[in-house]
Parts: structure tokens; C-alpha cells; sequence
């Protein structure tokens, strides 16, 4: 089997040219309407004097908004003049699910952030997981991907990075973190999916980073100023961009550490929150109760928190089924 990505780019990334260069990822899609299409990602090189490269990346669940708005205004209005290395930024990098405006791409069913490190042989979502992987990643240093709760949950702003056994690298991720200029910092274990873009960044020593910004398929003033400042604070940080904001109160640095920080529905019905986003709630506090959707008489059924912890992340719609998320929680780190 090949290991090459069928994916090509319209920008030769290993010209180090100043200035703004913008152009697709073009990935091979014969469908019905179009056999010999392709699925055009868009991509941006923005680079100023030598020095590091970063990574920038939105839309990677398409239902996410705050990354593409930010990422979008920086290729269009950052002077490249101004940075110290290199920019490479992917504002709508699963398209299909952009335009959808889905988690998923509609192109494949495939949910881009559990397929790393990708399949050069596979579907358009898989082959793009696989080019970011072998293309992108090798030439980064830093790299961050915005994400926020997308249209089920709601997120308390929060810089994330993955633990790892390395302690120089997670002194560094913990130092950028803290430079994201987000309320939350969290430390999260490989508890729910290691086929993540993360994980794959620091499979191949990349420094990188994620945020959950907001959500509910939705975007407000505040949530969008915040992806600004993370984004901002990052790449001052790495030191690509001079930090150009007023100093911010050091994140309250937290972790997720186990399978009993997530909350799951247990049964279909509407479920009912008996505390918000942004709680303290102790180990056995109710977190809510479903209601039948079938048989109102039927008596709630009641979800318990399975330890302490802050709710830094809720579920948007009210009708659940059984394995829906709820709730997350983080732990004092």
C-alpha cells in the first residue's frame, strides 16, 4: 500500500518566501455529479523574517465557529511583515463539514478529529488526516487547533493540551497554556480518543495545543474576543508575533484525568439541568433528570456526578439518548 498522499497543494511549503501566498489543498473525489473532482481546502502561508513555524488550524469539526472566524481575519489582515517565522493556516480544514456545518463531512461520515494519523488510501476525510499528519505536521513547531463545543455542548473557554510522559514537553505545552490568556488550562489523559490532530502533534514532537471556545453552533462577542486572545497569546509566545495585549490573570490550571469526569445520558427523554455551566459540584450531587418522552408518568430518571469537580462543559440540546455526553468535568490539576 502507498504511503504518498494523493492530496496536492497549489503552495510549495518549503519555499520560504515573504509575504502572503494562499491557495487549496486539492483532494481527489470522484463522485457522481463530478468524476474527476476535487475537494478544494483552502490554505494560507503568511512569512515575515526566519524563525519558527506554526501551525494554525479551524473547521476541523465544521460546527465550530470561533477558530474560522479569527484565523480567517488573520490571513486577511495580519501585515507578514510583522512576524518573526512563518504561519501556515488551514481556516476551514474539513470543508465538507464547514459548508455542512456539521461535525462530520457529509462527503464520508467521517469525524476528522478521530481519524489521525490518517489513510493515504481512504476516503477524502481520512486522506486529509493523513497529508496533515505527513505534510503539515513535520514542518511545524508550534501548532494550534481551535475548537469549541460545536452544536451539542457549550465550553468554558479553556486552553487543552494532552498529558505526556515527557517532562521537558510538558513543561512547554504548560508554559503556552498559560500564555493561551484563557480562564481554564486543562491537562487531559488519553481517556476518550487517541486518533486526535493533538496526538498526533506530539506523536511527531510538535508542541501542540487545542481550545474549546463556546459553542452551540453559535458565536458571541465575548467567545469570539477570546479565540482572538488565545490566539494572539500564543503566537506571542512562540515568539513569532510581538505580544501586542495588556497582561491577563494566570488561567486556573485544571486536568481531566478518567472516565468519570464525562456524564452520560442513560435513558431517551429530555434531560433536565439542575446545575450550570461553570459549577463546583461535589461526587453524588444530581447533575439532572430525563423525563419520558413517551410516558409522562413515568417517574425522572435522576444522573449523579461520579466525583468533584468544575462543569466545564454542558450539553446544548435538551433530548438526549442513551450515551449522550451531558456533562464534563475538570479536576484541580
Amino acid at each position: 500500500m502507498s504511503t504518498a498522499s494523493r492530496i496536492r497543494c497549489d503552495l510549495d511549503l518549503d519555499a520560504r518566501i515573504p509575504g502572503r501566498r494562499t491557495g487549496w489543498l486539492r483532494i481527489p473525489h470522484s463522485r457522481h455529479e463530478s468524476g474527476y473532482g476535487i475537494v478544494p481546502v483552502p490554505i494560507a502561508v503568511l512569512e515575515g523574517a526566519p524563525g519558527p513555524t506554526v501551525l494554525l488550524t479551524a473547521g476541523n469539526h465544521g460546527d465550530e465557529y470561533e477558530g474560522q472566524v479569527v484565523l480567517r481575519d488573520l490571513v486577511r489582515d495580519l501585515d507578514p511583515a510583522r512576524l518573526t517565522g512563518r504561519l501556515i493556516v488551514l481556516p476551514a480544514l474539513n470543508l465538507p463539514a464547514v459548508l455542512a456545518g456539521r461535525r462530520d463531512s457529509p462527503l464520508d461520515g467521517g469525524n476528522l478529529n478521530r481519524l489521525f494519523p490518517g489513510d493515504p488510501e481512504g476516503g477524502p476525510t481520512g486522506m486529509l488526516a493523513h497529508f496533515v499528519t505527513t505534510e503539515l505536521l513535520p514542518r511545524a513547531t508550534w501548532a494550534l487547533d481551535f475548537h469549541s463545543g460545536g452544536s451539542s455542548m457549550e465550553y468554558l473557554s479553556c486552553a487543552m493540551a494532552r498529558a505526556t510522559d515527557d517532562a521537558a514537553l510538558a513543561a512547554r505545552l504548560e508554559a503556552a497554556m498559560l500564555a493561551m490568556r484563557l480562564p481554564l488550562a486543562l491537562v487531559v489523559q488519553a481517556t476518550q480518543d487517541a486518533r486526535t490532530l493533538p496526538a498526533a502533534g506530539l506523536a511527531r514532537g510538535v508542541i501542540h495545543l487545542a481550545c474549546e471556545i463556546g459553542g452551540g453552533g453559535t458565536l458571541t462577542p465575548a467567545s469570539v474576543a477570546a479565540a482572538e486572545a488565545a490566539l494572539r497569546g500564543l503566537l506571542g509566545h512562540a515568539g513569532v508575533l510581538a505580544p501586542d495585549l495588556p497582561p491577563a490573570p494566570p488561567p486556573r490550571l485544571m486536568r481531566v484525568a478518567g472516565s468519570d469526569h464525562f456524564l452520560f445520558a442513560t435513558a431517551r427523554g429530555l434531560f433536565v439541568p439542575e446545575v450550570a455551566l461553570g459549577a463546583t459540584v461535589a461526587a453524588g450531587q444530581r447533575a439532572g433528570r430525563i423525563l419520558s418522552l413517551d410516558e409522562p408518568d413515568r417517574p425522572p430518571i435522576a444522573l449523579q456526578f461520579g466525583r468533584a469537580g468544575l462543569v466545564v462543559c454542558r450539553r446544548v440540546p435538551a433530548q438526549v439518548v442513551p450515551g449522550d455526553c451531558v456533562a464534563h468535568l475538570a479536576s484541580e490539576a
